[in-house]
């Protein structure tokens, strides 16, 4: 009889369900979708916090609490303030007067928008939960949890192509007010995308070198699985083209570059180099075929007169009206129509800059959240790259793909929200629990030859 506890024989299979519906229906924003991810979500947390409080081997180490910090900044924001502090920021002298000419009492909290706060509250659980979880997970188990991610954005490309094929008016474009002409896969959005992809790609190549790496010869299930990796490698370079996206390809491009070097230090045997290659060469060949014309033309286009860099300003005014306490998560869009000097036709939720709009919408603890999360990614990524010996071969390489994952997601958002997503930020809580499984090699002692399957082991 298998004496595995019953809530950890759940945990991996229900982590795999929430960043499956994470990544399948969480594309857009606040939708009834969105709303089940995080009913799932929820289960999921009440099972990590279960078996540490019962399981002395599934304790979660003290940095793990860390977590809680995202989820700390809107619930702080709908507490209740003094009316001295609730009039800290410029612009609430003057909504307090309208407020109170239209006969309104001001609710004092820091949230202007509570119903929009709470929302984002909800909006952390796939990402806090799917952290936890994977730092209780094994090797294998987190393994698992990639190569999902990795074939959700294969999946994407594959939707991305039938989109293109069925043309603007697709039924297989799940979201209004999308990109029309486009590759969106399963977003509202190209650009979040071309992200998903971009951070899918140092995973797969770093995944098909620790493949080659531990065969011993050249049998037809080495063969195989070294195709399915360059195929797959090709298949996300097309996708990042369709998308269209020049933040991906950029991202892309970026992404590539730091994990080929894994890649090449990995190599056991001669002509890996020739494959990663081949992969690549493939990549941009088919990348030309379906998708140079609407490359170059995106481009032709200055990307300084994207408007998104035209009413930078104007954040960074409303920013500083509402610091230092901010408008509350989920505040940039009232805030931003109620300052804006030149509206237009054009709908804008987002700053475009996440970066900014955290600043706007968090104030000055929302900065002190920003430099934590910097001084981590910083922190984390010197833990990883510098030399391990007790962590084995496969968590060392898995954890420096996953680490540029989040370095990409990190520059995503200074020019774009893709974190605003369930399916992007449960990823990033996917891969933070591998960078951190460097540091906790003692949830996860798989050796080298543990079997992750292809593209990771064998």
């Amino acid at each position: 009889m298998d004496p595995t506890p019953l809530p950890a024989k759940l945990q991996a299979p229900l982590a795999a369900v929430v960043l499956a519906a994470a990544l399948l229906l969480g594309g857009g924003q606040g939708t009834v979708a969105d709303s089940a991810v995080q009913l799932l979500s929820l289960a999921l947390l009440a099972l990590c916090l279960w078996r540490h409080a019962s399981e002395p081997e599934a304790k979660l180490p003290r940095l793990a609490w860390l977590a809680a910090l995202p989820m700390a900044l809107p619930a702080l924001q709908l507490l209740p303030l003094p009316e001295s502090v609730w009039l800290l920021p410029d612009a609430r002298d003057e909504l307090a007067t309208e407020l109170s000419a239209a006969g309104v009492g001001a609710a004092h909290r820091i949230s202007l928008v509570p119903l929009a706060t709470e929302r984002a509250f909800a909006w952390l659980l796939p990402a806090v939960a799917l952290f936890l979880a994977g730092l209780q997970l094994s090797s294998q188990q987190r393994g698992n949890l990639l190569k999902l991610l990795v074939a959700a954005a294969a999946l994407s490309v594959v939707l991305g192509l039938a989109q293109l094929f069925g043309g603007p008016d697709s039924a297989l474009r799940f979201y209004s007010n999308t990109n029309p002409t486009e590759a969106v896969g399963f977003f509202a959005n190209r650009n979040h995308l071309a992200s998903l992809l971009a951070v899918a790609l140092p995973i797969v190549v770093v995944g098909t070198a620790l493949w080659l790496k531990h065969r011993e010869d050249w049998s037809p299930g080495t063969v195989l699985g070294l195709l399915a990796g360059v195929g797959l490698v090709a298949l996300l370079i097309l996708g990042i083209a369709m998308a269209r996206s020049r933040a991906g390809l950029l991202l892309g491009m970026l992404g590539l570059l730091l994990s080929l070097p894994l890649a090449l230090q990995l190599r056991r045997r001669r002509g890996t180099r020739r494959v990663l290659a081949v992969a690549v060469a493939l990549g941009f060949t088919l990348a030309v075929q379906f998708a140079l014309f609407g490359i170059l033309q995106r481009l032709q286009k200055d990307p300084l007169e994207d408007a998104r860099f035209q009413y930078l300003p104007v954040v960074e005014s409303v920013a500083r009206q509402h610091a230092p306490l901010g408008t509350g998560l989920g505040g940039f869009r009232r805030a931003f129509e109620a300052e804006d000097p030149a509206p237009v036709s054009v709908y804008i939720n987002h700053a475009h800059n996440d970066w900014a709009e955290l600043w706007l919408e968090g104030g000055w603890p929302g900065w002190a959240l920003v430099g934590a999360a910097v001084g981590g990614l910083l922190v984390s990524g010197w833990k990883v790259w510098r030399k391990q010996p007790e962590a084995s071969t496969t968590t060392r390489t898995l954890s420096r793909a996953a680490w540029v994952g989040l370095l990409l997601l990190a520059l995503h958002s200074l020019g774009d929200y893709p974190l605003r997503t369930s399916a992007l930020l449960a990823v990033a809580g996917v891969l933070a629990a591998q960078v951190m499984a460097m540091r906790e090699i003692r949830l996860s002692r798989a050796p080298d030859g543990a079997r992750l399957g292809p593209l990771f082991n064998p």
